[in-house]
């Protein structure tokens, strides 16, 4: 058992989504340290019936046997009955990854040493809700994980250490999401084995390069084809899978029909003007490109509002086949 003084580390693991399951395995897993109660939220309805259905740290950790009476799921971590049941277990470290719940001064000061948060961008870099897709919209060649010491502003705590993570031509908000998530967890690993022996420092962010990236909302994935093309084609990985990048599609005279544009790539050539589409290519290569605010997007795959994602091709052979003369995007 590793120790921060004369007591054995004991540790609560605060997170709720997919995103936090690798680092509360990895905790749980490091036999340095003692995972004394995991903090989530409170169950949600799911599918018609609305069964009420743990998040995912609550289901992985009862799949991994952790006693169910030290899973905490409140409203709110800051409720004064919640805080008293945690400083009860007197820990020496706050873990906190994903929680979806901002912690106020009492919860921050549980931890007999210190909050330890792993925020998903390079800080002072993207600070908030929403940084995986803030890094992709913005062109960013690396994102990584920032290891961050909780303090009340909005991930401005200092930083133990970042690890970066170098972003692909292909990658989406998915594909990101999940790679940052193993980043996160080995850099928890990381972390604590800093900690726990004492041989570590923690850097005030710069605030003069602070950038935030606000929560997104269904609203959030609305295409402007006033943009330009390169911005768009960031922007649908951005959205990528949720909340999709949507738009609306109309040909000469027709009724629009609602998409989620899937795959896309700046196109070559003379481009059209924003919100313009013409189909280009035939049979299986088909794709409509699309004119935007400079350059053009080369749309590549589609999903019709209530129905699959499939190549521009099948879509030009049912709901779009109506799309082969000159379409206008909104």
């Amino acid at each position: 058992m590793a120790y921060l003084g004369e007591l054995a580390v004991r540790i609560v693991f605060c997170g709720t989504p997919d995103y936090a399951v690798p680092s509360l395995r990895a905790i749980a897993a490091d036999p340095r340290h003692e995972l004394v109660a995991v903090v989530s939220q409170p169950d949600k309805p799911k599918g018609r019936s609305a069964t009420p259905t743990p998040p995912p740290v609550v289901a992985a950790a009862l799949e991994m046997n952790f006693p169910r009476e030290r899973i905490f799921q409140p409203r709110s971590i800051n409720r004064p009955k919640t805080l008293d049941a945690l400083r009860a277990l007197q820990p020496d470290i706050l873990c906190v990854v994903a929680y979806g719940n901002l912690l106020k001064q009492e919860a921050l000061a549980l931890p007999r040493h210190l909050c330890l948060n792993a925020h998903g961008s390079l800080l002072p870099r993207h600070r908030g809700a929403a940084p995986i897709q803030a890094a992709l919209i913005a062109g960013d060649a690396a994102t990584g994980v920032s290891m961050m010491k909780m303090e009340l502003g909005l991930d401005s705590g200092p930083v133990l250490f970042t690890r970066e993570l170098p972003i692909t031509a292909d990658d989406t908000a998915g594909s990101l999401h999940d790679k940052l998530a193993e980043l996160s967890a080995r850099s928890f690993v990381e972390a604590l084995m800093m900690i726990e022996s004492g041989s570590y420092t923690l850097t005030p962010q710069d605030e003069s390069r602070a950038t935030y990236a606000a929560k997104l909302d269904k609203s959030s994935g609305t295409i402007d084809w006033n943009k330009p093309a390169a911005e768009l084609e960031r922007f649908i990985r951005a959205m990528t899978p949720w909340p999709g990048a949507w738009t609306t599609v109309a040909g000469e005279g027709q009724a629009t029909l609602r998409l989620r544009i899937a795959r896309a790539a700046v196109a070559s050539g003379a481009h059209r003007a924003g919100g313009e589409g013409a189909v280009a290519g035939s049979g299986e290569s088909a794709v409509i490109v699309v004119g935007c605010g400079s350059g053009a997007l080369e749309i590549r795959a589609v999903q019709p509002e209530g129905k699959r994602e499939m190549s521009v091709a099948e879509f030009l052979r049912g709901a779009g086949r109506k799309l082969q003369g000159r379409s206008a995007w909104k």
